[in-house]
């Protein structure tokens, strides 16, 4: 029996998850950029570039200032297609993981790679937004297929966060192998150059490391959780003896090499 605590709090907690992280986001983005932020005079400001839609006959024309503009288009409908159904999913993960945390069914492992793809996965939103925004979809393809990827994983996480769900080779080498193809691509893609050749700008360097570290910790975790429960079950054959292993790692690595190769055609 749940009580009212045990129900609020995942609530509360799946609330305040994306509240915050917004809030974080920009004070990030003033931490590195306030030097070159704008001065706003508020007496003078104006914009030609707002359709007024959304204030009917209260305003038109060249509006004063706003904390919040936006133009009654097809991409401010995406914009907030988009951000309802991340809040909503990002709500719900964390609700569903505090219960869990709760009534002591989660696996820890799995709890610390989901905090860790936050980022990753707020990212991709971001950058989404902005593509929309700005009409501008240069990277739209090789974004939407990290993204995708991403996702894949992280379901596969939520999936094995709870400790009655059976862990199994297929399972594991599912994110072992998107965070492989993750580690490669991002490797190639910037982390190498901004990173260890120190060539990217502090946010840069900041960012690369945000999508590399949770990617190496996704490749370790399940296999060392797909470890621990093959040494927990007698009646699993030795790892060099296991044919349906081998082919499910061979499989993992073709997945990799296909995805590798879609990235970079995208």
């Amino acid at each position: 029996m749940i009580g009212i605590g045990g129900r609020l709090l995942p609530m509360a907690c799946g609330s305040l998850a994306p509240a915050i992280a917004p809030i974080a986001h920009i004070s990030v983005l003033w931490y590195f950029w306030k030097n070159y932020a704008r001065y706003v005079d508020r007496r003078f400001c104006s914009c030609s570039c707002w359709d007024t839609v959304f204030k009917g006959p209260y305003e038109s024309g060249i509006a004063s200032y706003k904390h919040l503009y936006f133009n009654a288009t097809q991409n401010t409908m995406k914009i907030w297609i988009l951000t309802v159904i991340v809040v909503i999913t990002f709500y719900e993960c964390v609700k569903q993981l505090t219960a869990l945390i709760l009534q002591h069914r989660v696996r820890y492992s799995m709890l610390i790679l989901f905090g860790l793809s936050i980022f990753s996965h707020y990212y991709s939103w971001w950058v989404c937004i902005n593509y929309y925004n700005d009409d501008f979809y240069y990277q739209w393809n090789h974004q939407l297929f990290f993204t995708l990827t991403e996702l894949i994983a992280t379901g596969m996480v939520m999936h094995l966060a709870n400790v009655e769900s059976a862990v199994t080779a297929k399972k594991v080498l599912c994110i072992v192998g998107i965070s492989l193809f993750h580690i490669t691509a991002g490797s190639f893609d910037q982390f190498i150059n901004n990173v260890i050749r120190g060539e990217g700008y502090a946010h840069q360097v900041v960012r690369d490391i945000g999508f590399m570290v949770p990617d190496i910790f996704q490749l370790c975790f399940p296999i060392w959780l797909l470890r621990e429960t093959r040494n927990k079950c007698f009646l699993t054959r030795p790892f060099l003896k296991d044919k349906s292993l081998h082919k499910d790692i061979v499989t993992m690595l073709f997945f990799v090499f296909i995805s590798f190769t879609l990235c970079y055609l995208l």
